[in-house]
C-alpha cells in the first residue's frame, strides 16, 4: 500500500469514526437539551407547598406527581447533568415553581420560612385565636409549657414577629418570647425611677397592660401611665374600661353596661376595687413598660377620648366633665 493509499484509508476511518462519534454526541446533546428545557416546565398548580422526609431521594419525590414516564426520564437526566443528588428534608414552596428551581430548592434547603405576629395588647382569648391559624405543631395546649414563675401568662409574653420552619414547634417560640420579654422587663425594672408607686416589676406589668389598652396613640402613652400614676399615688380608683371587659371575658358583648360598673364580684372591675387588678390584661410593648417603670406621675388625673385616637387629658373633674361633653356627649 503506496502513501497515496494509506492516506486514503485513513482519512475514510477518521470519517467513520467522526461519524460514529456525531451519531453518538447529538443525541445526548439532544438530550441534555430538552431535559433542560422541561425542567422549566411548571410543577404542579394544585399544590402550594411540599414536604420532604428525612431520607427521601429525588426518584422518590418523583413519584409523587403525575409524571410520565419520559418526563421523569427527563428529570433524572437533569440531575445527573448537574450533579445533583442530595435532597434535603423540610417544607417547600411548590406553587408557581418550575421543576428546575423545585429541585434546586430541595437539593440546597431552602425552606419556606413562615412568620407568626405575637401583637401587644392582646389577651390569652385572643392569642389562642390567633395560634390557631398557624401551622405550628401545638405542644403548648393552654400555654402549658411556659414557665409560671408568675400567677398570670398575660404580660409574659414578648410581642414581635417571630420566624419559624414547618418542623419548629410552638413552645420553641412561645419560651423564647417569654424568656425575651422577661429580660426585658428585668432589665427595665432595675431601671425604674426612684418614688414610683409600684412596689414589684409585678405591679409594672399589670399597670403597663393597661396602659396598652388604653392608648391608641403611641405619643400618649406615657402621659396615660403619669394619670394612672397619680392615681395610684393619692389611692384614687384607675377606672379602666378595660379591666373590666377583661373580667367579662370571653363572654363580652361589645357593650359596658351600668351594672358591670357596679359590679363588685367582678375582681378586675377597677371602678370598684382599689389599686391594681390581680394581674396583667394583655400582652405588652416595649413602649408600654418603658412609659410606667421609667415614666413619672403627672398633674393629669382624667382623660376622655377625643374620637380620632387621641384623648383630652384634665387636671380637675369639672375640666374633665367640660371635655366629656365636648367630645362624647355631642
Amino acid at each position: 500500500m503506496d502513501l497515496e493509499e494509506l492516506t486514503l484509508h485513513l482519512s475514510s476511518k477518521i470519517s467513520n469514526i467522526s461519524l460514529l462519534i456525531l451519531c453518538i454526541t447529538i443525541p445526548i446533546i439532544v438530550l441534555i437539551g430538552s431535559s433542560e428545557s422541561y425542567s422549566h416546565s411548571r410543577v404542579n398548580d394544585d399544590l402550594e407547598f411540599y414536604t420532604v422526609k428525612e431520607g427521601t431521594s429525588f426518584h422518590s419525590i418523583f413519584e409523587d406527581f403525575a409524571l410520565q414516564p419520559a418526563q421523569k426520564f427527563l428529570l433524572k437526566v437533569y440531575l445527573r447533568v448537574n450533579d445533583i443528588n442530595m435532597a434535603q428534608a423540610g417544607h417547600y414552596q411548590l406553587k408557581n415553581k418550575s421543576w428546575k428551581k423545585f429541585i434546586l430548592s430541595i437539593n440546597k434547603g431552602d425552606v419556606v420560612i413562615f412568620k407568626l405576629e405575637i401583637p401587644a395588647g392582646k389577651n390569652l382569648f385572643e392569642l389562642k385565636k390567633i395560634l390557631l391559624k398557624s401551622n405550628l405543631d401545638n405542644d403548648c395546649n393552654n400555654f402549658k409549657c411556659l414557665d409560671d414563675r408568675y400567677d398570670f401568662l398575660e404580660g409574659t409574653l414578648k410581642p414581635d414577629t417571630y420566624f419559624y420552619k414547618y418542623s419548629d414547634s410552638l413552645s420553641k417560640i412561645l419560651q423564647h418570647s417569654q424568656n425575651e420579654f422577661f429580660k426585658l422587663s428585668l432589665n427595665l425594672w432595675e431601671e425604674k425611677k426612684p418614688k414610683l408607686p409600684l412596689t414589684t416589676l409585678t405591679d409594672a406589668l399589670i399597670l403597663a397592660s393597661i396602659v396598652e389598652k388604653e392608648a391608641g396613640n403611641e405619643d400618649e402613652k406615657s402621659i396615660i401611665a403619669g394619670v394612672f400614676l397619680h392615681r395610684l399615688s393619692i389611692g384614687m380608683k384607675l377606672q379602666a374600661d378595660p379591666t373590666i371587659i377583661y373580667g367579662l371575658m370571653p363572654d363580652f358583648n361589645g357593650d359596658i353596661t351600668k351594672a358591670n360598673l357596679r359590679d363588685k364580684n367582678n375582681p378586675y372591675n377597677t371602678y370598684q376595687i382599689p389599686g391594681l387588678p390581680p394581674t396583667p390584661i394583655s400582652t405588652i410593648s416595649q413602649s408600654s413598660l418603658e412609659a410606667v417603670i421609667l415614666g413619672m406621675k403627672n398633674d393629669y388625673l382624667y382623660f376622655v377620648a377625643k374620637g380620632d385616637g387621641t384623648h383630652q387629658f384634665s387636671k380637675t373633674y369639672k375640666q374633665h366633665l367640660e371635655a366629656v361633653k365636648k367630645y362624647q356627649l355631642n
